[in-house]
């Protein structure tokens, strides 16, 4: 099913991506699901370090 969700494409080495297949395997998810949650954790975790960023790629506050 098409999505309107932007799409983001990577290269990666051999190895890397050979794990990765793996780890989808073992959590149940699609390769695509899984980039996606590991890419929200770290932006969740990059804003919690540097701040909320907004649309505009500012930090609008600073959290703790």
């Amino acid at each position: 099913m098409p999505t309107k969700k932007p799409i983001i494409q990577t290269v990666v080495d051999e190895d890397i991506y050979s794990a990765f297949k793996e780890i989808c395997k073992r959590e149940d998810r699609t390769e695509s699901k899984m980039a996606a949650i590991i890419i929200k954790q770290y932006v969740e975790q990059y804003q919690k370090e540097h701040g909320r960023i907004n649309k505009l790629g500012v930090s609008i506050t600073k959290t703790g």
